[in-house]
């Protein structure tokens, strides 16, 4: 009779790290102000950090036919973009 051998990630698997329980925070919207704040399960408002913006932009790329081709313009045969991502730091 043949055995199969064990999947190969088996041999790797072990316990789960400890863990610890995280607090519980809830987004609630402030009636004076309007705007989302964040409580603790005892009802106080905790600090969340700085949070900025951010804007996405694309630019696109060319590749041309190269030196000597279509009477010298380089008139683009494939088209990408380049992704850019930046970010704005918030003030508290």
């Amino acid at each position: 009779m043949t055995t199969t051998p064990a999947p190969w990630g088996t041999g790797r698997m072990a316990p789960y790290a400890p863990t610890t329980t995280v607090p519980q925070y809830t987004p609630v919207i402030d009636p004076e102000t309007q705007i989302a704040v964040i409580v603790d399960e005892h009802g106080r408002t905790v600090e969340m950090g700085a949070h900025g913006t951010s804007t996405n932009t694309s630019t696109p790329t060319n590749t041309g036919g190269g030196d000597g081709q279509n009477g010298g313009q380089n008139t683009p045969t494939d088209m990408d973009s380049m992704p850019a991502n930046d970010q704005d730091q918030g003030t508290g």
